[in-house]
């Protein structure tokens, strides 16, 4: 059986607490933090703030590969390894990025950035291993690596302050090897699954225990087992699909422009990092107090909830164009933080319950893939709509109705059962 140092905490909690410590140094590193690069690499190179973004479009376009890849790994050798290697490559990628003065080695950078951060600190990798070594306290255990993760957006003023005394290049060139040194002796005490230990899910009973099933700790999707195979001919799978793709399309803009847009409303660049900052750390209050309703009530309807809560907040942040933007920006900040919080616990969350855990990084990886995609969009249209129109009122519109469509599409969503394609 596997030995704590601290003998009566269960293993699967230092699990939650090792991922969301790998997952919030790449947030806030590249993540949420790519979006204080853009306009020192656009005033120096003179880009157009389209191209500049559709670097980050990249970014989701080879994590739509990259989730997968890692889902599967996991499942099969683990995540050590897997980590490992995406480590190296993403602090590759911060030096080649600090080096560039051309489009092609720009985004060639971005690419191998975005290749280390899908295998190493993106959330596939946590949200599988949390999946395994918890059933029915899941969603408790995922609202704490999220609500841990979400403080990654601390490190988005870090990085406006760095790139203030030193520069851009300088600053990638810091990153490099951080990246290795923080997340490579973290991923060493990772464990891949509670049954290879002599436990069970949720450290309620030992393995070896004759007189409990193996379902006793589970339930909400604990005693199904779909395969990749199986899932992707429910309908349940396809739906979610375009709902999550929705979601990343929103974020993704959301996360790439907000300190653009701040800047046109007036904000000094400083001053709108600490408003990411602070989207994300209001993002903690819907990650933890959602992952833990999650375990007491319909996620489905927390679900919908959190996609009205969205679209509402996207409006709020339009409506900042005004003479008195700060109400609306701390209104978008708390709403749009609480609600994407939200949603980011209970994506996981859902599919876990209605596919199981022994294929979810596989069946998890597949969803971020294909969802992934919707975020490749975003970015480039807000970019482009700005580059035309030279505001970002259009854009902003678009993301609160495409929210609103996600809120129609999950009425009709029903767990998987026996229904298939």
């Amino acid at each position: 059986m596997l030995k704590n140092n601290l003998p009566n905490l269960y293993y699967g909690w230092w699990t939650v607490i090792i991922c969301a410590l790998i997952t919030s140094y790449g947030a806030g590193t590249f993540h949420y933090g790519f979006s204080v690069f853009v306009h020192p690499i656009v005033n120096e190179l003179g880009w157009s703030m389209a191209l500049v973004s559709g670097a980050f479009s990249l970014y989701r376009l080879e994590s739509g590969v990259a989730a997968p890849l890692a889902g599967y790994l996991v499942d099969r050798i683990g995540a050590k390894k897997v980590i490992s290697l995406g480590a190296a490559l993403m602090g590759t990628g911060y030096i080649c990025l600090s080096q560039v003065n051309t489009i092609l080695p720009f985004y060639l950078s971005c690419l191998i950035i975005s290749i280390g951060f899908g295998l190493s600190t993106g959330q596939v990798i946590g949200t599988t291993l949390i999946s395994k070594w918890f059933v029915r306290k899941r969603g408790k255990a995922l609202g704490l690596y999220f609500s841990i993760a979400g403080l990654s957006g601390f490190l988005v003023p870090v990085l406006s302050q760095l790139i203030h005394l030193f520069g851009w290049r300088s600053t990638l060139v810091i990153l490099g090897p951080l990246t290795l040194l923080v997340v490579l002796p973290l991923a060493l005490c990772l464990k891949h699954k509670p049954e290879e230990h002599g436990l069970l899910p949720d450290g309620d009973l030992a393995a070896n225990d004759q007189n409990v099933s193996h379902t006793a700790s589970g339930q909400g999707g604990g005693d199904v087992g779909f395969s990749f195979f199986e899932a992707a001919r429910t309908p349940a799978y396809w739906l979610l699909a375009v709902c999550l793709s929705l979601f990343q399309m929103t974020m993704s803009s959301v996360f790439v422009h907000l300190v653009p847009y701040l800047i046109t409303i007036g904000f000094e660049a400083r001053l709108a990092a600490v408003v990411v900052t602070c989207v994300t750390a209001a993002s903690v209050l819907g990650r933890g107090g959602f992952g833990w309703l999650s375990d007491l009530t319909s996620k489905k309807m927390l679900l919908m909830l959190c996609f009205m809560l969205q679209a509402v907040s996207i409006l709020a942040l339009m409506f900042a164009q005004n003479n008195e933007p700060g109400i609306y920006v701390i209104l978008f900040t708390l709403a749009f933080g609480c609600s994407y919080g939200s949603i980011i616990v209970l994506r996981p969350a859902l599919v876990a319950e209605f596919y199981g855990r022994e294929k979810f990084g596989t069946i998890w990886g597949s969803l971020q893939g294909i969802s992934l995609f919707g975020g490749i969009a975003g970015p480039v249209v807000l970019g482009l709509i700005y580059d035309l129109q030279k505001r970002y009122s259009p854009g902003l519109i678009f993301l609160s109705l495409i929210n609103i469509f996600a809120l129609f599409l999950l009425i009709f969503l029903r767990p998987p059962g026996s229904m298939t394609l």
